[in-house]
């Protein structure tokens, strides 16, 4: 990654953009990827879910690992990056996610809104699922997962900072 205040995940909001040139990307011929006016390639892919369906996108290539996409959500201020990377992470790294979050809340005390706002990004930390990998576990390995990623649910809902309206509202 060489600079977080450019564009790694393009998408449609409301699926208002369908096709690559609603996106500034012009396509290759027998080619799997698209280009954009700086010659870097973009792979098409369904991102993430808004709630009405998952939004048609882009993604840059090469894919960013997860210590890229960990930056770049604790980081970049464009949006769609922002969400791109939750998704990635949930989607490509929920054991290297699950450590990295184990780690960050047993070493803080509070998380500031800014952190909070970004963390809430992450669907397992708003909705406990298991997003462990369960092929070739048992049950009892799939049930360990859940509660390890129902305790960092916890864990973070105890530590995030609310903003004031949602404080008021609980009075």
């Amino acid at each position: 990654m060489k600079n977080i205040n450019e564009p790694y995940f393009f998408a449609s909001f409301r699926s208002t953009k369908q096709k690559p040139s609603d996106f500034g990307l012009k396509e290759v011929e027998g080619k799997d990827y698209y280009l954009d006016k700086n010659n870097n390639k973009w792979r098409n892919e369904y991102l993430w879910d808004n709630g009405w369906g998952n939004e048609y996108g882009f993604v840059r290539l090469p894919e960013l690992n997860f210590t890229q996409l960990w930056n770049l959500l604790m980081k970049t201020k464009i949006q769609n990056n922002q969400l791109g990377a939750s998704e990635f992470l949930n989607r490509k790294y929920s054991f290297e996610l699950k450590e990295k979050l184990k780690e960050l809340f047993t070493s803080t005390e509070k998380i500031n809104r800014k952190l909070t706002k970004r963390l809430s990004l992450l669907e397992i930390l708003n909705n406990v699922t298991n997003i462990s990998d369960v092929y070739n576990k048992s049950p009892e390995e799939v049930r360990k997962d859940y509660e390890e990623w129902k305790k960092l649910k916890s864990e973070f809902d105890k530590l995030k900072t609310e903003n004031f309206w949602r404080r008021i509202k609980k009075l």
